[in-house]
């Protein structure tokens, strides 16, 4: 990988977490605020955790040392701190990467990212030129802002038994197309239903996931849960009746 290659959410789905890297700048008054984070992927390298302003960017980027800012405090830089909620995950497959949107009324923005690991997740946030990582954490009123796409309002089956395939549409009106073979799971976003526009750039993968099981059917509800999505209260369900003939 190339530094300063600019990485897509999607490319972190399926990578094992081996190591993570902060960056803190310790100002005059001992405050501290996070600057950079590192996240170490198996098969990927070091990829650097950034915001301009406001949402989060990735890219292939080597960590840098500790230096002096004169009269404007420090930055150190510390490999696996136990201080860091990321740190809980390393040697965790990161499962799902998933948008996190910030809209008051007034304005909106993408705000940063949901992964999800097999023991639990953690956002990724760039507010106001703060880069935030929040595991358990309320963050006070910005909380109301921040919407993640995860409910689902529309589900029909296409497939049964070997593989299972559903399309599914969120509450947001997103296209999702759902998959499971053999224990595997996948979810992918799509700009429509339309098949003939799956291959473009805004088509994304969500979700990967292994249960171990190596099955070839589950049930839609199962199936959610697995990747971390929520059926609304008044969902609608289709599964049609299976053509004995087909």
């Amino acid at each position: 990988m190339i530094d300063d290659e600019e990485l897509f959410a999607a490319d972190l789905i399926g990578r094992r977490l081996l190591k993570v890297t902060t960056a803190w700048h310790h100002h005059a008054d001992d405050d501290l605020s996070l600057v950079h984070l590192w996240l170490h992927l198996e098969g990927l390298g070091p990829v650097l955790v950034h915001t301009p302003s406001t949402g989060v960017f990735l890219r292939a980027d080597q960590p840098h040392g500790p230096y002096s800012m004169e009269g404007h405090g420090s930055v150190s830089v510390t490999d696996d701190s136990p201080d860091v909620p990321m740190t809980r995950f390393v040697g965790q497959t990161i499962r799902s990467v998933r948008q996190i949107d910030y809209n008051d009324g007034h304005c909106g923005f993408t705000a940063g990212l949901t992964l999800r690991f097999p023991s639990g997740s953690i956002r990724l946030l760039g507010l106001v030129d703060d880069l935030l990582i929040a595991h358990d954490q309320h963050l006070g009123a910005v909380e109301a802002h921040l919407h993640e796409d995860v409910t689902i309002a529309q589900v029909m089956q296409t497939s049964w038994g070997c593989p299972s395939q559903w399309d599914a549409r969120t509450t947001t009106g997103q296209c999702l197309y759902l998959w499971y073979r053999r224990g595997e799971g996948t979810v992918e976003q799509h700009p429509s239903e339309d098949v003939d526009t799956w291959d473009g750039e805004e088509s994304t993968l969500w979700t990967s996931r292994d249960d171990g099981t190596d099955g070839g059917w589950i049930e839609i509800a199962d199936f959610l849960a697995m990747a971390g999505l929520l059926p609304a209260p008044d969902a609608e369900v289709h599964t049609p009746p299976i053509d004995p003939k087909a």
